[in-house]
């Protein structure tokens, strides 16, 4: 067997003209950089801090002052309060004796999602993925090296014993032996600076992505817990309902058969009895369908979730949602309008301005059309000439020659330098159609870019409206609650005395459990409202989940 051996001696001078080379190429990409090249943005992997000032509005996030977020925010709590029992629901102090292990609140599910939850598991693989694209186009500029050795062995046989008789059997065995270092840096070539800009453009839209999923996570986890709780609140009150029409039922039925009422008293109370199990039933099946759904967030059973606290003030918390628990900010106490005269800076249309501008998914809709518009001069730019630098370094050694009798011994270096301009004519149309193609790209970015832009000014509204709607809706429900209260309590007084029937009780013990139920949902829905006009804003941070944690019991 042929052993494979390089000259020591060659390769070392070899070695010595690439180093030469190398420090050659190093000087013209210097020169490249500060000739054409923009700045190169190193993303750190640090959580941003924001600490919007008393009054206005936070300053609106650019694509320049984000940063990377390898993990959820952090969410510190001092003093977690968990009750030792589980509760229910905030409309009575029911509990669940099917029911085992302690209830969880809003921040620890959260924290839990963050790490469990499949789709943001699969946002946060798909950011590390996306940073990657950065040094994929970095490289388009950088030197290009290849190494190509090679060894060839020969073995040569005459016919008719006419070449090679002084060789024993007519033949003969001689061998070939070479490398080659070739270097290529580029010194004009402004397609690959334009797919370099992309590159880079595409690892901030990937930061902002990151960032709206784990505002998006918010979202999804607060959505699911008051959903856990609006079905655990409806269980309790169509069994508080039942219980009354219940006691409604004996009470006409000892009625009827004292002689002092009629059988429809009865059947009437029976019926709504019956319709009231089947709502209490319905509601049980609810409830384990939207516990599932939390449970698919977090990946684990969820026996209890606190509920929120039946007495808690949303506009204590949540009237400014733009506001932390270190900041608070004044505004009215009881919304009486959907659309109120606010302080400065917190406005329907200021909310509209921050979001235009802050937006995560309206950021990067504004760096799609960026890369749309490199994208565009990078085709353009298929036209134009580009100019490389190139240098190679060779050794080939051979102790023979094909078709030759003759032994030899050669050596040979070489070693090249040289420019090469490359100048495109024509490629069939192809550049053409790409320039075409791009064009038509960059018009649909920026119809994109405004689509997203007006979709986040009406998301604003909807939520804007919601959330101080909802605070008037939550004070008009709680007033008809206690009217509700007291028009139970008067009919059956006039039912016990005779001057009503049971159906006016009934129909007034319907109402009150419509209301407490529509009471509740308004709530949710108010808090919900807070913190989706926060993360339309951009603004929603861990603190504004905790400011709404604090009115769990």
């Amino acid at each position: 067997m042929t052993r494979f051996t390089f000259d020591h001696i060659g390769l070392c001078q070899l070695l010595s003209r690439f180093a030469h080379l190398a420090f050659c190429a190093g000087s013209i990409l210097g020169s490249l950089h500060a000739f054409g090249q923009t700045s190169v943005t190193v993303v750190t992997q640090t959580a941003p801090t924001q600490t919007p000032s008393k009054n206005v509005l936070p300053m609106p996030v650019t694509p320049q002052s984000l940063t990377g977020l390898d993990v959820p925010p952090n969410m510190v709590i001092a003093k977690p309060a968990i009750p030792k029992a589980p509760v229910l629901s905030n409309i009575a102090d029911a509990k669940d004796a099917n029911v085992t292990g302690q209830a969880m609140d809003l921040i620890t599910l959260y924290q839990e999602a963050a790490f469990s939850d499949p789709v943001m598991t699969s946002a946060r693989f798909q950011y590390v993925a996306s940073q990657e694209q950065y040094w994929q186009g970095l490289s388009l500029l950088l030197p290009q090296v290849n190494a190509a050795p090679g060894w060839t062995r020969y073995y040569q046989h005459a016919a008719n014993n006419s070449s090679l008789q002084t060789y024993p059997g007519n033949g003969r065995v001689f061998g070939q032996k070479n490398y080659t270092v070739t270097l290529t840096q580029p010194l004009i070539n402004v397609a690959s600076l334009e797919l370099y800009k992309v590159a880079d453009l595409t690892t901030k839209i990937a930061d902002l992505q990151f960032y709206q999923a784990q505002q998006d996570l918010i979202i999804r986890v607060s959505q699911a817990y008051f959903d856990v709780l609006t079905s655990q609140d409806n269980v309790v009150l169509y069994q508080e309902k039942m219980s009354l029409i219940k006691r409604q039922l004996d009470q006409a039925q000892a009625k009827f058969d004292a002689g002092l009422a009629t059988i429809v008293d009865v059947n009437t109370a029976q019926a709504n009895y019956d319709l009231a199990n089947s709502q209490e039933i319905i509601s049980q099946a609810d409830l384990i369908v939207k516990r599932g759904v939390l449970e698919q967030l977090v990946g684990h059973p969820v026996p209890a979730v606190k509920p929120l606290a039946k007495n808690a003030q949303l506009e204590g918390v949540a009237k400014d949602p733009r506001t932390t628990l270190k900041n608070p900010v004044p505004s009215p106490a009881v919304a009486d309008s959907v659309n109120p005269k606010l302080p400065a800076g917190q406005t329907l249309n200021d909310w509209i301005h921050q979001a235009e501008n802050a937006n995560f998914n309206v950021l990067a809709g504004k760096l799609n059309v960026e890369v749309a518009e490199a994208t565009y001069r990078g085709a353009l730019a298929a036209n134009y000439p580009t100019l490389n630098f190139g240098a190679t370094a060779g050794y080939n050694t051979n102790n023979g020659s094909t078709y030759s009798t003759q032994p030899s011994q050669t050596n040979i270096y070489n070693n090249t330098v040289g420019l090469t301009l490359n100048i495109p004519i024509y490629s069939g149309g192809y550049n053409t159609s790409v320039i075409r193609q791009d064009a038509a790209l960059l018009d649909k970015a920026k119809s994109d870019y405004d689509n997203l832009r007006r979709t986040a000014a009406q998301n604003v509204r909807q939520a804007f409206t919601g959330f101080y709607g909802g605070l008037a809706t939550v004070k008009a429900y709680e007033a008809a609650e206690k009217s509700g209260v007291s028009a139970l309590e008067s009919s059956q007084l006039g039912f016990e005395v005779g001057t009503l029937i049971n159906l006016d009780v009934l129909v007034a013990l319907d109402s009150l459990i419509t209301t407490r139920a529509q009471l509740t949902q308004a709530r949710y829905s108010t808090l919900l409202n807070a913190i989706k006009l926060k993360s339309t804003a951009g603004t929603l941070s861990d603190e504004d989940l905790m400011a709404i944690n604090t009115l769990l019991r």
